[in-house]
């Protein structure tokens, strides 16, 4: 009886505690339930929110100036050719947007639709024909004659954010339904039919890896590679996983098939450029082949759909054999799942991968010149706007222009080292090209290597510019008082500065040249004559005149100003000489026309700014005092010398310094040579940055100035400043202002000393 008793106790207590843990174990599980709900609904709130108010940062699109078609235009079959390749136009038959055909003296373009500024222009074709090195006419479809139309602009650049994701969002339309389909087949086989996860699809997965050795398959679904992309970082956790199949299954119970594809065309990883990470099958198309997603043919989208797999491991421009197997591969997929028939997929999976690579690829092409755009839109724009609102910016930058002066800087680099016997490769340049009407700037190169993504010479380097500045001492001379033929002395200077020590400037040649007119003294560059003249005018004055132009006031308020003793950016100098160039209007250098928002709406217009700073004669009689430069004085040995051009060569102290500003009557350009370190070049302006110029213009057409006429052009000698006679050897034509009194030349001898003088001033000058 007491053993029952013992036993029957010993039962109670294990039931009360077998009781009490299935309590536990009840409200335990409760309490899991509903942290887990609870956590569930926290998820579907968080991913479904985010995902319905989904916005990707879309980087600002920044658009060169299109190329305009036109009967009488100075374009090539080639010249056209060339650019429509750039814009990754394909020579085919020209049935579509994109492509087009060529034959003698013949070009037939299938025009891409595009949004410009003013207006939408639909695909259509056009038919131009050529003569004589111009185009000859241009036709619609129809036969109907064209009087202008433009290319499609390209693409130079992007504002992609501070975390590097850059992409071009598409819509479900804009989506290749081959590449749709392609995806599933490779990706995953079951998407139209799974709730977020695919067992079938992992084990299908498993088993492929284990019996090959190696890791062929992955046994994410599409909507949980979005997952991770979207919402996720890269651990391999199991929380981390777990969380991925929970939001998987979130977002195929509230979305529809359509947008979670739709999402993962747009999001998904595919490559990266440098510091820009490419998102996205619309860049991807860009950035491997450069032309619209809707443009690839099935090889093209079998490589894009190749490189997700691993974008490092695949990515075609490194690993070429990689990417041509797996995308092989993709197309044997694209031939079992019936997407492409037997024919196309022999022919695709013979051709080469074809991508295109360097510095003209996928938007990142021109980064001295999206300096100078981030810099005009600075004050209209916050970063965050430039970066995540899918601003469409239309700017002034002409694609050829910028190949003729990247052109012409390579080749005119090497030959200057090569002539010198100087290190190759050790100089730098930077070059600003502009419009002489508009301010515009075309073409923007801020150092030696073409779309090399770092300092910025055109705006960032500030360097002395020596002779380069004179004009603008004599332009003050002009406005007060004096002309072209006006005498100056060219004697010898000594000044006592503030700090007590003695200022002598000296020529170049070393000589002391006596009276000469103004038009010989800038022709020749003579320093004592422009200091003599500067202190006429007075240092001071000249140095208000420099900041009138230039918006800056010169550090440098010592006579030493007079001979350009103060330092100047490339752009800084294009805005002085395109003062001169346009007749006297100050315009600033512009690189921006204007900026669209998403939906194609204006949100900004740039006009250019136009103010008259110099009175018309006066710029008449600058413009022609440089073109005197560019015949007969400093700038003589430019091959374009008497090509109706105007300029100014430049030598800064110890020839550190070469510079050339010279401008015809549509571009005005300016260059700087020199060492990053400031060390001495032995370059003058004429025997660097001038044989830049050359280069440059050698791949350009050149608009000589017009020639000046009327009562007021007075031939006069250039060495003396007289009347000049039938006698005289060297006579230019100066405007010189009416009621001027002029000494006329009674003979034109021979004066050996002048003759000697003038030419060791020749062989030497800057």
């Amino acid at each position: 009886m007491v053993k029952r008793t013992r036993k029957n106790r010993r039962r109670s207590v294990f039931r009360a505690i077998a009781g009490f843990f299935l309590k536990l174990t009840f409200y335990a599980g409760l309490l899991v339930s509903a942290v887990a709900v609870g956590y569930l609904i926290y998820l579907d709130r968080t991913i479904t929110g985010t995902f319905e108010g989904r916005r990707w940062s879309v980087p600002a699109a920044v658009y060169a100036e299109p190329l305009e078609l036109y009967p009488g235009a100075a374009l090539t079959a080639s010249d056209i050719v060339t650019e429509l390749l750039r814009l990754g136009y394909q020579s085919r038959s020209a049935s579509q947007p994109g492509t087009y055909q060529r034959s003698t003296n013949h070009l037939r373009i299938h025009l891409r639709s595009f949004q410009f500024m003013e207006r939408t222009r639909s695909a259509e074709k056009i038919d131009i024909t050529f003569g004589s090195y111009r185009i000859k006419a241009i036709e619609d479809s129809s036969g109907r004659g064209i009087v202008l139309i433009r290319l499609d602009p390209a693409m130079i650049g992007s504002f992609f954010p501070s975390h590097g994701e850059d992409r071009i969002v598409l819509a479900p339309e804009q989506v290749p339904d081959l590449l749709e389909q392609t995806l599933k087949a490779v990706e995953d086989q079951n998407f139209d039919h799974h709730i977020g996860f695919d067992l079938r699809g992992i084990a299908r997965a498993f088993w492929v890896n284990i019996t090959s050795g190696e890791l062929k398959q992955g046994g994410s679904t599409l909507t949980q590679q979005l997952v991770k992309s979207y919402f996720l970082d890269n651990r391999r956790t199991l929380a981390r996983k777990l969380n991925e199949l929970a939001m998987a299954v979130i977002l195929e119970a509230r979305f529809s098939k359509v947008d979670l594809l739709n999402a993962y065309v747009n999001e998904i990883y595919i490559g990266q450029d440098g510091n820009r990470a490419v998102h996205g099958f619309g860049l991807g198309a860009q950035f491997f082949y450069n032309k619209p997603l809707i443009e690839l043919n099935p090889a093209e989208i079998a490589t894009l759909v190749a490189i997700i797999r691993g974008p490092s491991y695949y990515n075609p421009q490194r690993n070429p054999k990689r990417a041509l197997a797996r995308r092989n591969l993709v197309l044997d997929k694209m031939l079992a799942n019936q997407l492409i028939d037997g024919i196309t997929h022999k022919r695709n999976k013979n051709s080469t991968l074809n991508v295109v690579s360097g510095n003209r690829r996928g938007g990142a092409y021109y980064p001295a010149f999206m300096d100078l755009v981030r810099r005009d839109l600075g004050h209209l724009f916050d970063e965050d706007d430039l970066r995540t609102n899918g601003l469409r910016i239309f700017t002034t930058l002409r694609p050829r222009t910028q190949d003729a002066v990247e052109s012409g800087l390579s080749t005119a680099l090497a030959a200057i080292e090569r002539n010198r016997n100087l290190p190759p490769g050790g100089l730098q340049a930077a070059v600003v090209m502009t419009n002489t009407q508009t301010g515009e700037l075309l073409a923007v190169a801020g150092g030696r290597k073409a779309g090399f993504d770092g300092f910025n010479r055109a705006i960032n380097a500030r360097r002395p510019v020596g002779s380069l500045l004179k004009p603008m001492v004599y332009l003050t001379a002009l406005e007060n008082g004096y002309h072209l033929a006006s005498i100056i002395q060219d004697e010898s200077v000594l000044l006592t500065m503030p700090n007590s020590d003695v200022w002598a400037p000296m020529n170049f040649d070393k000589r002391t040249h006596g009276p000469v007119p103004l038009v010989r003294a800038l022709g020749d560059s003579l320093n004592l004559a422009t200091v003599n003249l500067g202190l006429a005018i007075g240092v001071d004055t000249v140095a208000r005149r420099i900041e009138s132009l230039t918006g800056r006031a010169p550090k440098n308020r010592y006579p030493s100003l007079l001979l350009g003793a103060e330092s100047l950016t490339p752009v800084e100098v294009a805005a002085i000489y395109g003062t001169f160039a346009s007749g006297g209007f100050y315009m600033p250098p512009k690189a921006v026309i204007a900026v669209l928002d998403e939906r194609g709406s204006p949100v900004s217009h740039h006009p250019f700014q136009l103010e008259q700073r110099i009175k018309p004669e006066i710029a008449q009689a600058m413009t022609r005092a440089l073109e005197v430069v560019m015949q007969t004085g400093t700038g003589r040995t430019s091959r374009y010398a008497s090509s109706g051009i105007a300029g100014k060569t430049g030598t800064s102290d110890d020839f550190r310094d070469s510079w050339f500003a010279g401008f015809d009557a549509t571009t005005l350009t300016v260059a700087w040579v020199g060492y990053d370190d400031n060390s001495p070049t032995g370059l003058t302006g004429s025997a660097g940055a001038l044989k830049i110029w050359d280069a440059i213009m050698a791949n350009l057409d050149l608009v000589p100035l017009a020639e000046l006429s009327g009562a007021n052009m007075v031939e006069i000698e250039y060495t003396t400043g007289l009347v000049a006679n039938a006698g005289c050897a060297q006579i230019v034509s100066v405007p010189i202002p009416e009621g001027s009194v002029l000494r006329s030349k009674p003979g034109c001898g021979i004066n050996l000393r002048s003759l000697s003088n003038r030419l060791r001033s020749w062989l030497q000058n800057d």
